[in-house]
């Protein structure tokens, strides 16, 4: 049996990026100066790491995933910034992940989340933990994923908008507002259709959180705001959508009926 060394013989890694030990880093390998990549990551084929990034344990990057690009965005001068991954997460066949706008901003991808091929993460983006990002999805500067939130394949996602915690944004939409936490939501421009019903469920949340979860997204369909007030005193569930709509810079889209 051949054993392979961790460092590929055709990898250029510049001698100020850090890894640790036992990373795994295959043929045609990029990694600049300062990157830094935790233990048990894995590189894989013509994947391409460039200076301000950051990558936890156990990651597996590529083939041909290039991480740090400068952000594609006429206001960056240059100045340091980075891309922070998390541990444990995946990030698949040419996807492209920016570093932010801002002296000392960060583009980040939480713990877990999945990254499928030719998607796109632009500068200034917060992706939260256990997401999943499906194949060629575009998410624009200084947008937001909730945790666990699911974005379904070739959808796009505006400039500073944000799809909640749990939310499934369905395949091939788009949206130029926010996406409400718990919700399923798509179409172009994308609608609130009902509750992530099975999301919220294979996340534990039943019984009197779900009605609760539901009768406060009922408020909303109904802009029924005082309703949603009360809500908010007794679930936490209800309080976040409460937060989330207020903190919205775009408004949220909308259902597609009320009642």
């Amino acid at each position: 049996m051949t054993l392979h060394p961790p460092i590929a013989a055709t990898a250029v890694v510049h001698p100020g990026a850090r890894l640790a030990a036992d990373v795994t880093v295959a043929h045609g390998v990029v990694v600049e100066d300062g990157v830094v990549v935790g233990s048990g990551t894995r590189l894989g084929v013509g994947t391409v790491l460039l200076s301000g990034t950051i990558i936890g344990e156990r990651c597996r990057i590529g083939p041909y995933a290039v991480i740090g690009g400068e952000p594609m965005d006429r206001s960056f001068a240059g100045e340091p910034s980075s891309v922070v991954i998390g541990d444990d997460v995946e990030i698949r066949e040419f996807a492209t992940v920016h570093r932010a706008t801002g002296e000392g901003a960060r583009t980040t991808i939480g713990r877990g989340s999945l990254v499928m091929n030719y998607v796109h993460v632009s500068h200034n983006t917060v992706v939260g933990e256990g997401c999943v990002l499906t194949n060629s999805v575009q998410l624009g500067g200084h947008s937001q994923v909730g945790d666990r939130a699911v974005i379904g394949a070739g959808s796009v996602l505006h400039q500073f908008c944000r799809v909640g915690t749990l939310a499934m944004y369905g395949a091939a939409s788009a949206s130029n507002q926010d996406i409400l936490p718990f919700s399923m939501a798509r179409g172009n421009p994308a609608r609130h259709y009902r509750l992530n019903a099975v999301g919220l469920r294979r996340n534990g949340i039943e019984g009197e959180r779900y009605r609760l979860v539901e009768s406060a997204v009922r408020c909303l369909r109904r802009k029924d705001m005082a309703g949603l007030e009360e809500l908010a005193a007794v679930s936490a569930d209800a309080a976040l959508l409460k937060s989330f709509v207020a903190d919205s810079r775009r408004g949220t889209a909308r259902f597609v009926s009320a009642g």
